[in-house]
């Protein structure tokens, strides 16, 4: 070793030795041990360092851009303040809301229109949107919608239950049977054991039959209860009992040809969280 061999020539030159010549391996060892052991820590210090300044970096980027949403109307109330909850939590994220008859809207997808999210009253619409390829990954259920009776202000025509829809003598109106709507009520008519008498298959849906009621053109309507709020004043709410209600799963999910998947996801999963519950919840919808 080449710190013993200086030792002893300085030993065997010096008359009066100024160091012990004795054998000195194990301090010299001892000695390479300690210079080895601050480069050791050094670099495990530098290597910790450095993860945890690229985690930091990787939890501090944030989400900028414009996301378009493409919903049924009747949404309009939970996503303007979904939207606004979003945007206070991401600054550089603007939200927009296309906001339509769904059918009209798988329609302008087919056609090009470009936007990130759709969302869906019912999961069947939902698997038609991914039966065409214009959803990318899987749907995601957020909530579910009830139904209810709608009748105009007053209840003149006194209804208090699904029997309304059975009965003959009172002008009834029902969605489309093609449309979500539509669809339940012919499961809620089997839960209920009733033939509906349908006066009015409205091809606007839900809302449709809420502003029929509200003109007093029906005397009761089936509808999603979340759609009756539109009506104001001019319309009351008959709640349907819990043991033949139905309900549809409001579903969501990333568009094909979203411009920032990044965004989409990450309002997918603010919707889907226990905060977008809560607000979806006291917007009239039910826990999915």
């Amino acid at each position: 070793m080449k710190y013993r061999t200086l030792a002893m020539i300085a030993c065997s030159a010096l008359v009066v030795p100024l160091v012990s010549c004795g054998d000195d391996e194990s301090s010299t060892d001892s000695t390479a041990a300690t210079t080895d052991a601050p480069a050791t820590t050094d670099a495990a210090a530098t290597t910790d360092a450095a993860a945890t300044t690229d985690a930091a970096a990787t939890t501090e980027v944030a989400l900028a851009g414009t996301l378009t949403v493409m919903a049924p109307g009747p949404f309009k109330g939970l996503l303007e303040a979904a939207t606004a909850e979003f945007e206070a939590a991401h600054p550089d994220v603007t939200v927009e809301l296309n906001l339509g008859h769904v059918p009209t809207l798988l329609t302008q997808l087919e056609e090009g229109v470009v936007a990130d999210v759709l969302i869906t009253p019912d999961a069947g619409t939902m698997g038609q949107a991914g039966t065409k390829g214009l959803t990318a990954g899987d749907p995601s259920v957020f909530a579910k919608v009830p139904m209810a009776l709608v009748v105009p202000a007053g209840n003149p025509a006194g209804v208090v239950d699904v029997a309304a829809l059975a009965d003959e003598a009172l002008r009834v109106g029902v969605c489309a049977a093609e449309l979500p709507c539509g669809k339940l009520a012919d499961q809620l008519a089997g839960k209920a054991g009733i033939v509906i008498s349908a006066d009015t298959l409205e091809t606007g849906g839900s809302p449709g039959v809420v502003t029929k009621a509200s003109t007093g053109e029906i005397d009761v309507g089936l509808v999603f209860s979340t759609d009756i709020a539109a009506g104001g004043d001019k319309v009351a709410k008959v709640a349907i009992a819990d043991d033949v209600n139905v309900a549809s799963d409001a579903s969501v999910a990333v568009l094909q040809v979203t411009d920032d998947a990044d965004i989409a996801a990450a309002f997918i999963e603010y919707l889907t969280s226990e905060a977008g519950l809560a607000l979806a919840t006291g917007k009239g919808f039910l826990a999915p």
